[in-house]
């Protein structure tokens, strides 16, 4: 009898036995595990993440991790489906059971009150298409930055992020959404979760390959404004940023410092996703580079099918997944 099962432990192992070369992500196998059992044990993975597999009598068909989130859409507060890293094992494919997989967690979501489902595809669009999925257009940026005139640090108190400073950064954050037609709601501990799965893959990895950096600006004991970075062998990526003054002159000034801390090297380039509103002018952005993944949307109650509707769109690397 196939059913739909959250995985238990020894079932988990299985899952990412399998999965290990696909998205090892360059760890040990031991550490791919404990990667993913770590998000799994944070405070927002404990109650909106889990790993769902396909199962006839005892035999895994096919695995997803299920992600619950809460978006807006169209001003609307609504529960949002994600899927990642759908899997079949290799003697399992050819017979559909990863579409049987998908279709039964739309299911489950649309009766658990689900608006949305989302998921990111790394394989094209045409497999998502025919399981009623639409594109949803998502482009990167280019962001080049100069180090200040002087070759000094700008004028602008600059520290490490730490966890006090979520609640802070999700008040920013917030800021971005209006005018949005499709955004995430990013408490702190969501935010947390980006953060920690990101310096959890840095730590667990080969020393060196993999770098996270987190600053904010900080105005009467407080931070007002703030960058994420990740760094590794695919470049150094602007995972997400923040300011409380529109202009984001602040988020300009962060970047201007890291540039200046290697005053050997001409500028700092980096890599990743930006609304239009944020454009410091102590950087220069080149708009529309391709994203690996692509974002993908199906609307699981009678809403216009038309994607231009939840544009623009709000979404960070960081909580792509």
């Amino acid at each position: 009898m196939t059913r739909l099962l959250q995985a238990d432990p020894a079932r988990l192992d299985e899952i990412l036995e399998g999965t290990y070369a696909i998205w090892g992500e360059g760890l040990s196998r031991s550490s791919y595990g404990a990667w993913n059992r770590a998000q799994m044990a944070t405070e927002w993975g404990r109650k909106h993440l889990r790993r769902m597999a396909l199962i006839d009598d005892d035999t895994l068909l096919a695995s997803a991790k299920r992600y619950d989130f809460t978006a807006t859409v169209g001003g609307e507060t609504v529960a949002v489906l994600g899927i990642g890293a759908v899997f079949t094992p290799d003697a399992r494919r050819g017979h559909g059971h990863a579409r049987t997989l998908i279709d039964l967690m739309v299911d489950d979501a649309s009766a658990r009150g689900c608006a949305y489902a989302l998921l990111f595809s790394e394989i094209g669009a045409g497999y998502y298409e025919r399981a009623g999925f639409q594109v949803l257009p998502r482009t990167l940026v280019s962001i080049d930055v100069a180090p200040p005139p002087n070759r000094g640090a700008p004028a602008t108190f600059v520290r490490s992020g730490e966890a006090r400073d979520l609640p802070f950064i999700a008040e920013i954050s917030a800021r971005y959404r209006d005018g949005a037609g499709f955004s995430l709601d990013r408490p702190a501990d969501l935010i947390a979760f980006g953060v920690t799965r990101r310096r959890l893959l840095a730590g667990l990895g080969p020393v060196g390959v993999r770098d996270v950096e987190f600053f904010v600006a900080e105005e009467g004991h407080r931070p007002v404004a703030y960058v994420f970075l990740t760094r590794s062998a695919r470049g150094t990526v602007l995972e997400e940023c923040g300011d409380k003054d529109p202009s984001g002159a602040r988020i300009g000034a962060i970047l201007q410092a890291l540039a200046a801390r290697d005053p050997s090297t001409p500028a700092l380039r980096l890599h990743g996703w930006l609304p239009s509103s944020i454009r410091p002018t102590q950087v220069t952005v080149t708009e529309g580079l391709a994203a690996a993944e692509i974002m993908m949307i199906r609307p699981l109650r009678d809403v216009a099918s038309s994607t231009h509707r939840l544009t623009p769109i709000l979404y960070w690397q960081t909580d792509v997944f």
